[in-house]
């Protein structure tokens, strides 16, 4: 059985995902000072920026200088991700609808920048489900990895 997992929402998100139908997955809001997700006791070392394609353009192409200030918080977190909901064909076709065509590369060239230069995993998800999906998925392994979600090590017993 997986461990209880208590996913932190942060206050000023304004389209909460839904996780409700995951077992053994609680869910608070509070304010988080980096990200829109976290992991109750993994505030200062994990954290999701969740971006919808509409924000995810008009943040990197109208000037970003509050998301690079955003990534330079997470640059000592163990774990970082920016997900983007929906793929990069719905992204694509955003672009090009609103004459952006360019403008797509340039968004697609900067998350490999910040991928590489702050450390942080982007992925795009088909939809909302798939991502809040992928989060707990995410969570439930670092949480794993850590030793629980107090933050202490599970015992073993090695014979």
């Amino acid at each position: 059985m997986a461990e209880p997992l208590t996913i932190i929402t942060d206050s000023r998100e304004q389209r909460e995902l839904d996780f409700s139908r995951f077992k053994g997955v609680a869910t608070i809001r509070q304010g988080l000072k980096t990200g829109d997700y976290s992991i109750a006791g993994f505030q200062n070392s994990y954290c999701i920026e969740r971006k919808s394609v509409e924000d995810l353009v008009s943040t990197l192409i109208g000037g970003h200088e509050r998301f690079l200030r955003e990534l330079d918080r997470m640059r000592d977190f163990d774990e970082k991700y920016i997900l983007v909901e929906h793929t990069p064909t719905i992204l694509f076709n955003y672009c090009r609808n609103h004459g952006w065509q360019r403008k797509f590369d340039t968004i697609i060239q900067s998350l490999l920048a910040y991928a590489c230069h702050y450390d942080v995993r982007v992925r795009f998800c088909k939809d909302r489900e798939d991502m809040a999906q992928y989060i707990v998925k995410k969570s439930r392994e670092y949480i794993e990895k850590k030793g629980g979600q107090d933050g202490e090590k599970a015992e073993t017993n090695e014979n």
